[in-house]
């Protein structure tokens, strides 16, 4: 019985709400949504990577050549910019991990994904983020592969870093790297939190990646925090510059290396 405090459902309501309802709507997604979603995603990737011109910069490329695992950290805002270019490489070339939220948008995230055959570990909120991080650390030493993870939670605010990058370079003794990309050819989602951003098929993308930034396991919470507030600061920089190459030219992202050429897929 509901408490005075919260709103009486309709029937229709309750009945949308009851396990074996949402029991069948899960098979339902499983068996029909998720599969129909995949070829609109691989025809929207397709689209988009047969039109738009990339500008590369910054160390991941390199890693992604020699194949050395590290950690992608990303503002939620570029997960679909930055997939469209790393799902070339993944997994045959470069095998990835990327940590997902709990209900239905990681749900859907996890299926999209494993179509690029990468593995996905769920993990929002402090307790299951902490025992995905755990978990997360515990894979990647025994079967070293690159890890994505959105470097706000899932949650955010937007542009302010969590712990979980951190955390895991300490456990993991992967180094971070934090990763920028951003269009011209952008479709914002002004009512999410996070102002997701869609390619379209058209126009330029800049790709922007900084220095490792390297955690020591033995670190203590201040140097903890050192490091996410240096994660934060060279995101929002990256923000900011990526911004300004379609305003100003190249020379705005000049600090993040020469322009790199494009990996042979083969």
């Amino acid at each position: 019985m509901p408490t005075p405090s919260e709103p009486k459902r309709s029937l229709l309501q309750r009945a949308w709400k009851a396990q074996r309802v949402q029991r069948l709507r899960r098979r339902l997604a499983e068996a029909a949504l998720f599969p129909l979603l995949g070829v609109v995603f691989r025809a929207w990737f397709w689209s988009v990577r047969r039109r738009v011109v990339y500008d590369r910069r910054g160390p991941l490329f390199e890693f992604i050549a020699s194949g050395r695992p590290c950690i992608i950290a990303l503002w939620h805002q570029d997960v679909f910019p930055l997939m469209f270019e790393l799902f070339r490489y993944t997994p045959e070339r470069y095998p990835a991990y990327f940590m997902v939220s709990h209900g239905r948008i990681g749900t859907g995230g996890t299926h999209l994904l494993n179509i690029w055959g990468i593995q996905c570990i769920a993990g929002s909120g402090s307790q299951a983020g902490i025992a995905a991080v755990n978990e997360l650390a515990e894979r990647v030493r025994a079967r070293p592969r690159a890890v994505l993870l959105m470097a706000d939670g899932s949650r955010g605010p937007a542009c302010e870093a969590r712990w979980g990058a951190v955390h895991l370079a300490g456990r993991s003794g992967l180094p971070i790297l934090a990763v920028r990309a951003w269009g011209d050819h952008l479709t914002i989602m002004k009512r999410t939190w996070m102002r997701l951003a869609l390619p379209r098929p058209a126009g330029r993308m800049v790709f922007l990646s900084a220095q490792p930034l390297y955690v020591a396991a033995d670190a203590d919470k201040p140097e903890l925090e050192r490091c996410r507030r240096e994660l934060e600061a060279r995101l929002n920089a990256m923000v900011g510059a990526a911004e300004r190459y379609f305003t100003d030219g190249p020379q705005a992202v000049e600090a993040w290396g020469p322009r790199i050429e494009e990996i042979d897929e083969h």
